[in-house]
């Protein structure tokens, strides 16, 4: 029993076994809208990611820190080496005039299972 565990313990911390073998590498974590007028209806941005994993790449779901923040993506699985993409709305009028920065939390079947991507920026009246 002893021996088995010991195996075990060797495998987990070599790396050999529970690693996905599918990585999310976004091209950028973080965009910046800058100064935008609070009337908008909505600004958007497109997030790109790449599959640098040797399998395909699933994102099972989005979370995002206010319900002013939308989230589409191509439900797809994103092959070894591929882009995809995730297309981030803010609906800049239904939140006050000011400073903004909200979250995009990305699960996937990628090594990390959680990114987080952020938009941020300042509404003007």
């Amino acid at each position: 029993m002893k021996r088995i565990l010991f195996v075990l313990g060797i495998l987990f911390f070599t790396g050999i076994a529970g690693v996905s073998a599918q990585k999310l590498e976004p091209a950028e974590t973080t965009h910046d809208f800058g100064t935008v007028k609070h009337e908008l209806p909505k600004i958007e941005h497109r997030f790109k990611f790449v599959n640098t994993g040797t399998e395909p790449l699933v994102i099972t779901r989005t979370l995002t820190s206010c319900n002013c923040v939308k989230v589409n993506y191509d439900r797809k699985p994103v092959p070894p080496g591929a882009e995809g993409w995730l297309d981030v709305i803010y609906e800049v009028n239904k939140k006050e005039a000011g400073v903004f920065y909200k979250t995009i939390e990305v699960y996937s079947n990628s090594e990390e299972k959680r990114n987080v991507l952020v938009i941020k920026g300042n509404a003007i009246k």
